[in-house]
């Protein structure tokens, strides 16, 4: 009797062991298959565990097409309330690269050859909006489309929630640094690519470029780089490490929002172009076409009081998804 007990407490505790064993597998491999399916927010690309960043600044295309859809469902004065102030351009700017502010005034937002370049003359008010809309719209749109059912059929039975939002100085720190050091001096700024380096260029085949370098009084026969950022200077030189500007290679401006190489982690004009609103109103960050390269660092903050023309956003997201309830 005595061995029969042995022989069946054995066979029970092995048991038991390939059912804990089965069943801890089964918890791992679901944590898994959760932390796989997390869907991406339309738009962005990730920064850390469920944060997600717009991959490019916004443009004025996607403000347009906001004020499209809210001319359908919202009153006339809350639609008037989210025009972008495109007098920033006369206010802030009356000459632009030689040139009167008068025809960006009028035509910045809404020329077609604009639509690419960066949205600015926007509230931080009107930022939130903004981003509050996109959160319903692409939670009643992208996630119950026939595309997203089909690309993710294992949420069949959950019901995925994005929140869009400005991001906070630190989230938009992590995101801008892509998991590089952040500098604390000027020119410490992130590289478009964790593996590129500057590379010079040839001044015998840059004859626009030798005569910027004449007219400032700049040293050549040196290394001169190109600066892949758009912000006050376009050039650097090796000899004394001196940024300059060069009207000939760029107009003193916005430019197309995916003009630079991006980060190492797929952020388009994270330094340079605009300035971004951030979760603290009055507090924007990453400089903009009237930013010295001498003065910014990924940890500098840009003050601002209402629209500008040098200041636009770009969001942030987080995802969370929530069981459906059983249908009764």
């Amino acid at each position: 009797m005595d061995c029969v007990f042995i022989l069946i407490r054995s066979m029970l505790m092995r048991s038991l062991s390939v059912v804990l064993l089965c069943l801890l597998s089964s918890i791992w491999a679901e944590a898994q298959r959760k932390s796989r399916i997390l869907p991406e927010p339309p738009g962005c690309v990730p920064v850390s565990d469920n944060l997600y960043m717009d991959e490019a600044e916004l443009a004025n295309i996607h403000r347009l097409e906001y004020l499209h859809h809210i001319r359908q469902d919202s009153s006339d004065a809350f639609y008037r309330s989210q025009i972008p102030d495109s007098t920033v351009w006369d206010t802030n700017d009356r000459e632009i690269d030689g040139h009167a502010s008068g025809p960006f005034t009028a035509y910045y937002f809404r020329y077609p050859g604009f639509r690419y370049y960066p949205l600015v003359g926007v509230s931080y008010e009107q930022a939130v909006a903004y981003c509050r809309w996109r959160s319903n719209m692409v939670n009643a749109g992208y996630f119950q489309s026939a595309e997203f059912q089909r690309k993710y059929p294992e949420l069949r039975n959950f019901t995925v929630l994005a929140e869009y939002r400005l991001p906070t100085e630190a989230e938009w720190e992590q995101a801008a640094a892509g998991g590089l050091p952040i500098g604390t001096e000027p020119l410490q700024l992130v590289p478009p690519s964790s593996k590129s380096s500057f590379k010079p260029l040839q001044l015998r085949k840059e004859k626009a470029l030798d005569s910027c370098l004449t007219a400032l009084v700049l040293p050549k026969g040196k290394a001169v780089f190109r600066l892949p950022y758009t912000l006050l200077e376009n050039f650097i030189s090796e000899k004394n490490g001196q940024p300059f500007f060069c009207a000939a290679y760029r107009q003193f401006f916005t430019e197309y929002i995916y003009n630079h190489p991006p980060t190492a982690n797929k952020l388009y004009n994270i330094i340079g172009n605009v300035a971004e609103l951030t979760a603290v109103k009055g507090v924007a960050k990453g400089g903009s076409f009237r930013s010295s390269v001498r003065q910014i660092t990924v940890r500098s903050r840009q003050l601002y009081q209402g629209p500008q023309s040098w200041l636009g956003f770009r969001c942030v997201a987080t995802v969370r998804m929530v069981p459906k309830t059983a249908a009764r």
